[in-house]
């Protein structure tokens, strides 16, 4: 039954979403995901997985735009198999939650768009701390 329910959550995203992305940072190195309007012209949610040197996992966020300007705000929550990249690097853990302040950088290309972002995290496993980290990525879409 598990096996039915990923591959329809699989398929509803891949049929929902309105942009794949591509970024390269927080929290696990390398991400790919799909980013969905939720409220048109407001919200956007954000399904992502991600590998890196020491971990594979993924996550999701909501993302808030700023109206009238180029910024977004979210919030988000991710788990993988090993530390994330984060700073402080001692304090990184597996899972967590995390923040998302990000902007997307004007560059005169159609339906390609690049942005960067800043995660502020709270980790809950293994050990409750604090983090930051960060990424920077390619989205192609509407």
């Amino acid at each position: 039954m598990r096996k039915w329910a990923w591959l329809l959550v699989l398929a509803s995203g891949l049929a929902l979403g309105q942009k794949a992305e591509v970024s390269l940072g927080s929290p696990f190195g390398l991400q790919g995901g799909l980013r969905f309007a939720l409220v048109p012209f407001l919200a956007e949610g954000r399904v992502y997985v991600g590998a890196g040197l020491e971990a594979l996992g993924g996550g999701v966020d909501l993302l808030f735009k700023v109206p009238l300007t180029d910024l977004y705000l979210g919030l988000g929550a991710f788990y993988g198999s090993g530390p994330t990249l984060s700073l402080p690097r001692d304090g990184a853990g597996q899972g967590g939650v995390r923040g998302v302040l990000g902007t997307w950088l004007n560059l005169p290309l159609p339906l390609v768009g690049v942005y960067l972002e800043l995660h502020p995290v709270y980790y809950l496993a293994p050990a409750r701390t604090f983090g930051v980290g960060g990424a920077l990525g390619l989205s192609v879409g509407l």
